[in-house]
């Protein structure tokens, strides 16, 4: 019987840290799978493992897991994931110590990260023909996409069908605050949908910003994007919207 408050005491750190059955895998167990998705070789693969095991917890390598999962190949996304991609996606995770562990491990384990750590700013725009007005957004000359592609993570379906991902490569982060382009897929839809805002979403307030908007055409190719010139909001996180879901997604 003594043993049962220590027990219970694990089973309720599962429940808000994770699920409770990590606590009994191997470390490895946690990352090993998703590494291998990240275009490495067998010896950077095993590490990164080591040295990500060797730094974090096992809280922070299950965030870091599932978020990997998230992001899939093809489609919106670049047809393979490199070890860039990785430490963008380390990235989403709230604890700042996730990223940097990431980072560090695959500039160590000589996979390359170059410039991971600092999304490109986007290039002057180039003249184009204005696109047709768009809900939400102005005709208007498209800013010529950064040097790096968009990595679009699927941040789940919210109770009415419509989905949210995010673009891992756009996230900003200030004192309590995360910034990224947010792209909604309304039901019945398939990949990132055409509509995207720039969001901040202050995670200690619990409250979400517009600060722009994008339209994409079918392949995935931007038409046309509008900075707002007064930020709409904030507004507050309601339950069960995929606004829950972006809150959820970069600041829990």
């Amino acid at each position: 019987m003594r043993a049962v408050p220590a027990l219970l005491a694990l089973v309720l750190l599962g429940g808000c840290a994770g699920y409770a059955a990590d606590y009994w895998k191997p470390k490895e167990k946690l990352i090993a799978t998703q590494l291998a998705r990240y275009t490495m070789s067998p010896e950077q693969s095993q590490c990164v493992e080591r040295r990500l095991t060797q730094t974090l917890s096992v809280w922070q390598l299950r965030q870091l897991g599932d978020l990997a999962g998230r992001l899939v190949p093809g489609g919106d996304n670049p047809g393979a994931l490199g070890p860039r991609d990785f430490v963008y996606v380390a990235g989403l995770v709230q604890d700042p110590k996730v990223g940097v562990a990431a980072r560090e491990a695959i500039g160590a384990c000589t996979a390359t990260a170059t410039a991971a750590a600092a999304p490109a700013q986007p290039a002057a725009p180039a003249p184009a023909e204005p696109a047709p007005a768009s809900p939400g957004l102005v005709p208007g000359t498209p800013p010529a996409e950064a040097a790096r592609p968009a990595l679009w993570v699927n941040l789940g379906t919210a109770p009415t069908g419509q989905a949210i991902s995010v673009d891992a490569s756009s996230l900003a982060n200030g004192p309590s605050w995360r910034q990224a382009w947010f792209r909604l897929t309304n039901p019945g839809q398939s990949g990132a949908g055409d509509i995207a805002y720039l969001l901040r979403i202050d995670c200690a307030a619990k409250n979400i910003t517009a600060l722009g908007g994008r339209k994409y055409n079918p392949a995935g190719a931007l038409l046309e994007q509008k900075d707002y010139p007064t930020p709409e909001g904030p507004l507050p996180v309601e339950t069960g919207t995929v606004m829950e879901l972006a809150f959820r997604g970069v600041c829990t």
